[in-house]
C-alpha cells in the first residue's frame, strides 16, 4: 500500500468540523491580526508550557532572529549545532551575528556540550540548543557551561512541542525559547507561525515592540522592528490543536515505539532516547547503510521518505564561497550524519498497517 511520508490531510481530518468553525468566528469578528485569539494563544500556549509570558510572531526563523536581537547579540558569534535545519543559520546571520558551528552527540544528533564549550571564544554571544527531531538537548550541562560563561542559552524548540527534559518541558530551561508552527511541526498551524517564550520583563517588552515596527504607542516607534504579526486566523487554529497536541504526541510515540521493535535486528541505526528525556518524535529518522538506494527501493513501493538533514552548516555554499568561512570544530559525525540520516513516515493518523508496510519493505531491501 502507498505510505506517504507525511500527510497533513490524514492529520487535520479528526478535527476538521472544529477547523471550519474557528475560521467562521474569526471571519465573523472581522478582526484578522494580533486580536483576542492571539492574545488568547499567547496565554494558553504560555500556561501549558509553563513559562510566564509567549510573544508570537510570524514565524519560527523570525522567533529565532528577534530573540538573538533583543539579547543583544548583534555583531557578535552565535555557537549551534552544524547538523540542524538551514533557517538557523539564516535566523543567525539575519540577527547580524555569526554563525559558528558545533558537534552533535552521536547517540541524540543534538549539540554536544563539550563541543559548544571549545567553540565559545570571546565574541560568543549566545549558544543555541538545537532540540532535534524531538529530543531535548543536554539541558544541564549546556545551562551549566553558559552560566560559567556568562551567556544566554536560547533554546530553538521548533521540533520539540512538548518534549521534556528530566520531567520538565522543553522551552523553560533558555533565557528564551523560539517556537516554529510551520504546518508540518508537532504543533502545526494552517500557515506559518512562530513565538518566543520567556519571563515577563524586559525582554518581553523589547519583543513585543521588535515585532511590531518598534512602535510603543500608535504611529510612534521607539526602536527598530520589524513586520511579524501572527493572524487571527493561524492563531484561532493552533488553539484547537494545543488541545490535541498531548495526544498526537503520545501517538507519534507509540508509532515510534512500533518501528523500532520492526527494525530492531536491521542494519539500521535507530534512533535512541536518552533516559532522562521523553522524545516527541517529530521525525524518526535512522542512520541507513546503502542510503540512496534504500530510498529508491522504498520509492518504487509507493513509500515516502525524506532527509533531515543532507548538508551541514559548514558545507552551505552560502559559507563557502564568497564569504571567509565559519568558525568550526571538528565536524566528522556530523559529515557522517548527513551521508547517512533517513526519516521514515511517521506521523499522527499513520496506521499500524503503514508502518508494517515500511519496515517489511526496508527489511526486503537489507535482505
Amino acid at each position: 500500500m502507498p505510505v506517504p511520508f507525511n500527510s497533513l490531510k490524514v492529520q487535520l481530518t479528526p478535527c476538521e468540523a472544529d477547523l471550519r468553525a474557528a475560521f467562521e468566528r474569526v471571519l465573523a469578528s472581522g478582526w484578522f491580526l494580533m486580536g483576542p485569539e492571539v492574545a488568547a494563544f499567547e496565554a494558553e500556549f504560555a500556561a501549558w508550557l509553563g513559562r510566564s509570558a509567549c510573544v508570537t510572531m510570524n514565524s519560527g526563523t523570525d522567533a529565532l532572529i528577534l530573540a538573538l536581537r533583543a539579547l543583544g547579540c548583534q555583531g557578535g558569534e552565535v555557537v549551534l549545532p552544524a547538523h540542524t535545519a538551514l533557517p538557523c543559520y539564516h535566523a543567525v546571520l539575519a540577527a547580524g551575528c555569526t554563525p559558528v558551528f558545533a558537534e552533535v552527540r552521536e547517540d541524540t544528533c543534538t549539540l554536544d556540550p563539550a563541543s559548544a564549550a571549545r567553540m565559545i571564544g570571546p565574541d560568543t554571544r549566545a549558544v543555541i540548543a538545537v532540540h532535534l527531531y524531538g529530543q531535548p538537548c543536554d539541558l544541564d550541562e549546556l545551562g551549566a557551561l553558559c552560566a560559567a560563561r556568562d551567556l544566554p542559552l536560547i533554546e530553538d524548540c521548533a521540533q520539540s512541542h512538548g518534549a521534556t527534559y528530566k520531567g520538565r518541558m522543553a522551552g523553560t530551561f533558555g533565557a528564551l525559547a523560539a517556537f516554529s508552527f510551520y504546518p508540518t511541526k508537532n504543533l502545526g498551524a494552517l500557515g506559518d507561525g512562530g513565538a518566543v517564550c520567556c519571563n515577563a520583563g524586559e525582554v518581553e517588552g523589547a519583543l513585543r515592540l521588535a515585532r511590531q515596527y518598534g512602535e510603543s504607542s500608535r504611529y510612534h516607534s521607539a526602536v527598530p522592528g520589524v513586520n511579524s504579526r501572527m493572524d487571527e486566523l493561524q492563531a484561532a487554529f493552533l488553539r484547537l490543536r494545543l488541545g490535541r497536541l498531548d495526544a498526537d504526541n503520545a501517538a507519534r510515540r507509540t508509532l515510534a515505539a512500533h518501528y523500532t521493535a520492526l527494525l530492531a535486528d536491521t542494519p539500521l541505526i535507530l534512533p535512541a532516547t536518552a533516559p532522562d528525556r521523553e522524545h516527541v518524535f517529530h521525525l524518526y529518522v535512522v542512520r541507513a547503510p546503502r542510503r540512496e538506494a534504500l530510498m529508491e527501493h522504498l520509492r518504487a513501493r509507493g513509500i515516502g521518505t525524506a532527509i533531515h538533514y543532507p548538508v551541514p552548516g559548514h558545507r552551505q555554499p552560502l559559507f563557502t564561497q564568497g564569504r571567509a568561512p565559519m568558525r568550526a570544530d571538528d565536524l566528522a559525525l556530523s559529515e557522517r550524519l548527513a551521508a547517512e540520516v533517513l526519516s521514515l513516515p511517521l506521523y499522527p493518523g499513520l496506521e499500524p498497517e503503514q508502518v508494517q508496510e515500511v519496515c517489511a519493505a526496508i527489511r526486503a531491501f537489507y535482505a
